[in-house]
């Protein structure tokens, strides 16, 4: 399958609050294949969002003390261009769905006005009512009923739900290639997170668009994703298709995030907290990032950062000794 994007031995340091650099990635290899979604998995801190934020090309170019490797979305080399070239593709051929959209979102504009703007930058010739038109069937997409009835809307006017479902229809309104989905249903119920789900997954599929979708939960990104990436501390610790590694986890580290899954209603127990802390970006181990907190550890693990093995049947893991 043709990828639309491809991230290729991609390290980044970034400049901390004290001005010492920060290596927050690094040899980060990943691919999303044309109508496919990839989910990110990790704990807080791990990396996923600053990957994001790389890819749309929001990064601040002040924060940035260095990076290397390649970005590729299609034809395009994301690490060459510059910051008029990204707004070219940025809401018309890539977008991003924010994690929290209270922040994300303008408080003065209404919600035609926030849907309709990426139309306006992207088809400036395209009158009230075309843009009207666009704005209305995206709402419809999103999940809005009667969308008509609250683009005179501000933001403080919807329900939590809404405003996901607002972030998602300006996301989707240019029909862009990729969608990236940063923690999108966190702040949401249960039966929210699952109806915006379907509804996100449903709506990547039917545009033919592809998806990078994130967050910490591994439930979450099992109900939505073809293949999963597990990262930790700025490092891809395993990746593969997503069932199979849920199934059979490679990496001592995806083993302990299925473990702390809660299982009340199957096996009737309490999640399994992993012991320990993520490191701080300056303060990793010399070698495997996981070795502080690994169960399997040995004193090979705390040498070198592992090389990434083929398993087969598309997985990868870095460990030297990882589950059969």
């Amino acid at each position: 399958m043709p990828s639309i994007l491809n991230i290729s031995d991609y390290s980044l340091t970034l400049r901390g609050s004290d001005g010492r650099p920060l290596p927050v990635l690094q040899g980060v290899n990943l691919e999303i294949g044309r109508g496919c979604c990839v989910g990110i998995a990790g704990e807080s801190g791990s990396g996923k969002s600053v990957l994001a934020l790389s890819v749309m090309g929001l990064l601040p170019q002040s924060s940035v003390v260095g990076r290397s490797g390649a970005i590729r979305f299609d034809d395009l080399d994301l690490l060459s261009l510059d910051e008029e070239s990204f707004r070219g593709i940025r809401g018309r051929r890539m977008a991003m769905v924010f994690q929290e959209p209270m922040t994300a979102m303008n408080p003065l504009m209404t919600l035609f006005d926030q849907v309709g703007e990426t139309v306006q930058a992207h088809l400036p010739g395209a009158t009230r009512e075309e843009i009207r038109d666009r704005v209305i069937r995206s709402l419809q997409r999103a999940g809005f009923a009667d969308p008509a009835r609250f683009i005179s809307s501000f933001p403080h006017q919807l329900s939590g739900g809404m405003r996901q479902r607002a972030m998602l229809a300006m996301a989707l309104v240019m029909e862009p290639e990729l969608v990236i989905a940063d923690e999108p249903t966190t702040a949401l119920d249960a039966a929210l997170q699952i109806q915006l789900l379907g509804e996100l997954r449903r709506q990547v599929r039917a545009g033919g668009s592809s998806m990078m979708f994130i967050s910490h939960d591994l439930g979450v990104i099992r109900a939505v994703s073809d293949e999963l990436v597990v990262m930790y501390a700025g490092v891809v610790v395993e990746s593969g298709p997503t069932q199979d590694v849920m199934a059979r986890p490679a990496h001592p580290y995806t083993a302990a995030l299925i473990e702390a899954l809660p299982r009340l209603i199957i096996e009737k127990r309490l999640p399994r907290p992993i012991a320990g802390h993520l490191p701080a970006p300056d303060r990793k181990p010399a070698g495997c990032v996981f070795s502080d907190r690994c169960s399997k550890v040995q004193e090979s693990c705390r040498q070198t950062l592992p090389e990434a093995i083929e398993l087969g049947t598309g997985r990868r893991v870095r460990c030297l000794f990882p589950n059969g």
